[in-house]
């Protein structure tokens, strides 16, 4: 068989389903959870866009997410976001912290993404422990891909994610409506619901930054003498 013939048969099925029954994949095997949520950009709070994360814990302290632009099997890769309690948040270097947002006023907008057989009233059961940790953890996320500008490649640096933290912020009814009606959720349903078993929480007053400040954070390539 010729190189030629040899390459193209790196992007068949055949070739795709040999790899999976020869290799491992045994981290990505450890996601367990995948909830949709919005992020904002941190340089821009006007700009959001929808995000799919699949997650795992390293542990009852820590978690780590693969962020997609959607749970389709052709999905954008778009970054990734790492999850601390507020014990470890508390301990980080100071300057650390304006990386980091809070989840207590997102978690009443997150959607735990199920399978289409699933009811909806099992959904609200077996949302309640994502939910109760989620609500006091922090988040440093990180997207690689502006796929709202640049939906073809991930162009530029990367950006920093922040989340909402109050009413009229964002993100839009009809943005809101449009995954309620995919998903077959009522994200005002939702948050009613949590309202009822989430605990009353005040957040860390050293994340989410930009609300004291008015700043946000980009990040820009420096360029640098390695000889």
């Amino acid at each position: 068989m010729d190189t030629d013939t040899i390459r193209k048969s790196y992007h068949s099925e055949a070739y795709v389903a040999s790899g999976s029954a020869m290799m491992s994949f045994a981290p990505i095997n450890r996601i367990h959870q995948h909830i949709c949520a919005f992020h904002v950009y941190a340089s821009d709070p006007k700009r959001h866009v929808r995000a799919h994360h699949f997650c795992t814990h390293r542990s009852a302290d820590f978690h780590q997410c693969i962020i997609y632009d959607s749970g389709e099997p052709d999905a954008r890769l778009i970054g990734i976001e790492y999850i601390v309690t507020e014990k470890i948040f508390e301990s980080l270097p100071e300057d650390e912290k304006k990386y980091w947002h809070s989840h207590k006023y997102e978690s009443g907008l997150l959607q735990l993404q199920v399978k289409s057989a699933v009811p909806v009233k099992a959904t609200d059961v077996a949302e309640q422990p994502a939910m109760l940790e989620l609500q006091q953890t922090y988040g440093k996320t990180i997207h690689t891909w502006a796929y709202d500008e640049h939906p073809d490649l991930p162009l530029g640096p990367p950006n920093l994610m922040m989340a909402y933290t109050r009413d009229g912020q964002g993100p839009p009814p009809d943005v809101l409506e449009a995954r309620d009606e995919e998903t077959g959720m009522s994200t005002e349903d939702k948050r009613k619901l949590r309202a009822v078993y989430l605990p009353a929480y005040e957040k860390s007053q050293a994340a989410d930054q930009w609300e004291r400040t008015g700043k946000g954070i980009s990040f820009e390539a420096i360029e640098k003498d390695i000889v």
